[in-house]
Parts: structure tokens; C-alpha cells; sequence
């Protein structure tokens, strides 16, 4: 990865409804939840926990609409 160590990712949801009737909704329901890390050194074990705890983390903000986040941002890539 050369030498990096803030890495910028993304983890794709699914952003459907959770209410009643929601699976009858048309439309694509998926949305792009960007995850920052910051790469330590470390064992596999210590990335996949710190990997876990960053998706564990962001998981409230799942649906909030990718391209909202950076039209909020001025446009700036993520």
C-alpha cells in the first residue's frame, strides 16, 4: 500500500426502508457509507477489529445519501 496510512474506503449498504410495507417500495436502495482508517501497524487480527469497530460505528449514518455528504462538503471528493 505504499506507506499509506489514512485510507479512505467504502462500504456499501442497503438503504431500503425498514418499515412496514418497505420490500414494496421500487427503486435502488443502495447507498455508499465512506470509512476512514487510520493504519497503525499491527497484526491482521488488529485490523479487522479496528475495521469493525469503524463499521459498527458508522452504521447510523447507512442511509444517509452519498451524494448528500458531499454536496454538504462543497463538492470535495471524499
Amino acid at each position: 500500500l505504499n506507506n499509506q496510512t489514512d485510507v479512505l474506503t467504502g462500504l456499501v449498504s442497503n438503504g431500503r426502508l425498514e418499515e412496514t410495507d418497505g420490500e414494496r417500495v421500487l427503486g435502488p436502495f443502495l447507498n455508499t457509507l465512506p470509512l476512514r482508517l487510520q493504519l497503525t501497524g499491527g497484526t491482521w487480527l488488529d485490523l479487522v477489529r479496528q475495521v469493525f469497530a469503524t463499521e459498527r460505528d458508522s452504521l447510523a449514518w447507512r442511509r444517509y445519501p452519498l451524494a448528500e455528504l458531499q454536496k454538504r462538503l462543497g463538492g470535495q471528493p471524499l
